[in-house]
């Protein structure tokens, strides 16, 4: 097939699991192209790990952007079904769709499949669709902060019920997700639940049976924001009677207030900014317990399924979360780990408190993790779940035998 996957920006080192998705249809035989709304890095480097790259808009400066610019807008206004697409997307709270269509290249390229990650950029690769400047079916990959976000659904909820419309296929993460977008009168016949997930094969986990380090090593990795929970991390750290050596590895808008906190008296915390993901794997390989106490923001903002916590759970590392989101379908608390309430730094420390002190057995729990990752979170099970997805949206005839086959019965294809 040929599958272009639409996203905001590529590569985008917090959606990693959006290049994992390319390469995996990549290695399946697909044909992939990268339509992108910036990239952050050169086009030839992208291009050179064998993927095909379109701007949503065109790239360029001086007085050949302005030419550009001219010509696309003329050539927008010249043409009646993009014209009315420019009309719709001057009538939503977002005016981004209406700047592609002014600004886009005449046409984007036909697909065999459309796979836009996040609603928003659903929404903008639906306009275009109608403007007849891309084409092929349509599938949409909801996550987390599309879901919640209040300023992101003040924009874009009503156009989110038109994209359910003309959409083919819409994807959430989560069962939360599902019955959300039932809520807002999604289709229930489009909608399957497409889990992210982690390859297995990168992961050496840890025995089994590995004791306990004195003092306790907990790690979390995760961007800082407010949704990580970082802050009731950090006091859950604190208030715990163990013995505790606590690592954050992270960047983001909140590092200099969690720098506060962790040079706070009576705080064993250590914030070591960014690390490269080969540095990431040996602190969680060297750890006990990965934390990541994921709360709602004040703005709404949402998880989805940290893919972190899979890592972790995939490597054999003990598990200390909250019931958050679609957490608890990757997390059965007290099987696959434990599970605390959102803001409550009190049970952190308990929950550490218990692991620390043989309350749990944890051998029995890192089987159970790793199993879980193994049966339904892993992206050698997943890439065949999306191509059996996207092989429903052709002709019959137009598919190989296996994958029609394949496609009748996937696991993800469970409503």
């Amino acid at each position: 097939m040929k599958i272009a996957f639409f996203v905001a920006d590529y590569p985008n080192p917090s959606e990693t699991f959006v290049a994992r998705q390319i390469a995996g249809m990549r290695a399946l035989g697909h044909d992939v192209t990268i339509v992108a709304g910036c990239l952050k890095a050169p086009m030839d480097e992208i291009e050179r790990e064998g993927v095909k790259v379109r701007l949503i808009r065109q790239e360029s400066t001086g007085i050949r952007a302005l030419t550009l610019r001219l010509r696309c807008g003329v050539m927008a206004l010249l043409n009646w079904r993009r014209l009315g697409a420019i009309i719709r997307g001057l009538a939503m709270q977002s005016l981004m769709p209406a700047a592609d269509l002014l600004s886009c290249p005449l046409h984007l390229g036909s697909y065999d499949a459309i796979v836009a990650h996040f609603g928003p950029m659903g929404v903008r690769a639906a306009i275009l669709r109608q403007a007849g400047m891309l084409g092929g079916p349509l599938a949409v990959i909801f996550h987390g902060k599309d879901m919640s976000d209040r300023w992101t659904l003040k924009r874009f909820l009503p156009s989110y019920r038109n994209l359910f419309r003309s959409a083919e296929l819409l994807l959430p993460i989560s069962r939360l997700w599902r019955q959300r977008l039932i809520d807002w009168g999604a289709p229930v016949g489009k909608i399957r639940v497409l889990r992210m997930g982690v390859d297995l094969g990168l992961f050496d986990p840890v025995p089994d049976d590995k004791p306990l380090q004195r003092p306790l090593r907990v790690l979390s990795v995760a961007r800082l924001v407010e949704k990580k929970g970082l802050a009731y991390a950090i006091e859950g750290v604190k208030q715990a009677a163990a013995d505790i050596d606590y690592r954050i590895i992270g960047y983001g808008p909140l590092e200099e207030t969690l720098t506060e906190r962790c040079a706070a008296p009576g705080n064993n915390v250590r914030l070591l900014g960014r690390r490269s993901h080969a540095d990431v794997f040996a602190e969680l390989r060297a750890t006990d317990i990965f934390l990541l106490p994921s709360v709602t923001a004040e703005d709404g903002d949402m998880e989805g399924i940290p893919v972190a916590l899979m890592e972790a759970m995939a490597m054999g590392v003990l598990v200390v979360a909250t019931r958050h989101s679609g957490i608890p379908e990757l997390i059965e608390d007290e099987l696959e780990g434990l599970l605390v309430t959102e803001r409550d730094a009190n049970a952190i420390a308990h929950a550490l408190d218990r692991i620390a002190d043989g309350a749990i057995d944890i051998a029995a729990m890192r089987r159970a993790a790793r199993a879980k990752v193994e049966r339904e979170f892993n992206n050698s099970l997943l890439d065949h779940d999306l191509e059996a997805l996207l092989a429903t949206l052709q002709p019959e005839a137009d598919q190989p035998r296996a994958v029609a086959d394949s496609a009748a019965t996937p696991r993800s294809l469970r409503a």
